[in-house]
């Protein structure tokens, strides 16, 4: 069994987890879109920051690494949910639209 660093996951949370929340978003519901901001995101973003402190334990990062910052990771989130916000209204707005 391989076992992935912390670094590694962090990595893949930015990099792919993230913009793949994105993909096919229009086609996405308000019942997915209010699960992953009240469920996934937070769940999401409290794994970010607890692998950015085992990061920094286990010398993966050095204090001034960008992706090991705990304010950058929770920006990020922040950014994250805004985007999602104004992407559901997006749709919502072009399907009311359509009928």
């Amino acid at each position: 069994m391989v076992t992935i660093n912390a670094r590694k996951r962090l990595e893949s949370i930015e990099h792919d987890v993230i913009p793949a929340m994105f993909v096919g978003v229009l086609s996405k519901d308000d019942t997915w879109l209010e699960h992953t901001l009240v469920e996934t995101l937070p769940m999401l973003e409290a794994r970010a920051l607890h692998l950015a402190d085992e990061c920094k334990k286990d010398g993966e990062c050095k204090q001034d690494d960008a992706l090991c910052d705990k304010a950058r990771i929770s920006d990020m989130f922040k950014e994250t949910r805004k985007k999602l916000e104004k992407e559901n209204i997006a749709r919502k707005s072009r399907s009311r639209y359509h009928h």
